[in-house]
């Protein structure tokens, strides 16, 4: 594995051919995600999920009035209605002076050795947040293919893929997800590595691997029956 950053333009060369894509930007937190792909894709159709009632707050505030840009304010997960919710925060993380508290490590998972690696985030009580499995969202939507899905729930990996197997499978091309479990160490409880997402995700081959830190990493697949 090694450390290296993704550069977003993978993606141009992917799809030259192609300049109204459709991406989700799950777990978006400040939306800068989804601003680099609306800067690379002008044209695209952009959907930016997030539960946290804070990390809404900043994402309207960064990304302004896009009109690109759709935010649903739900969690994804294998469940419709709610979920539990371990909400992050750190003094010395927070990247706006306008922001109240930091809660880019929040997640629907309890922290595990997140706790010891990271000492400078703590984790609220817990509490409830919306929840919706994709696969249902995406039955009321007219929505036939999703060329991109960028995935970032903080050790939700597991719950996200089960309640979105029918959508990754027949409409993904390109998934870029996190994981947060390295072999005996998990950044979250019971979260997966990179082998068992791709155990789950048989139809996909792996790209690359990137931002690999020893503990957590994300992880680009593409699906072989597409494109």
């Amino acid at each position: 594995m090694e450390d290296k950053e993704i550069d977003k333009k993978i993606f141009v060369k992917k799809f030259e051919n192609k300049s109204n894509l459709t991406i989700f930007d799950v777990g978006t937190y400040d939306g800068k995600d989804s601003l680099e792909f609306n800067k690379l894709f002008p044209k695209a159709n952009i959907y930016s999920f997030e539960a946290d009632k804070r990390s809404i707050k900043v994402f309207n505030k960064v990304t302004g009035d896009n009109k690109n840009i759709t935010l649903i304010e739900t969690a994804l997960s294998n469940l419709d209605g709610e979920i539990d919710w371990y909400a992050s925060d750190s003094e010395t993380r927070r990247h706006y002076e306008f922001e109240e508290s930091w809660s880019a490590s929040s997640s629907i998972k309890k922290p595990d050795n997140h706790l010891n690696i990271f000492t400078d985030v703590s984790f609220m009580k817990k509490s409830k947040v919306k929840s919706t499995r994709l696969d249902s969202w995406i039955k009321d939507s007219n929505i036939n293919e999703i060329d991109i899905m960028w995935v970032d729930v903080n050790g939700g990996e597991k719950e996200f893929i089960e309640g979105a197997l029918d959508t990754l499978k027949n409409k993904v091309n390109y998934l870029y997800i996190e994981f947060n479990g390295v072999e005996d160490r998990t950044l979250y409880e019971d979260c997966l590595t990179a082998e068992e997402i791709k155990n789950k995700l048989e139809c996909f081959e792996e790209l690359g691997i990137y931002n690999f830190m020893g503990n957590f990493g994300n992880i680009l697949l593409k699906n072989k029956n597409r494109r």
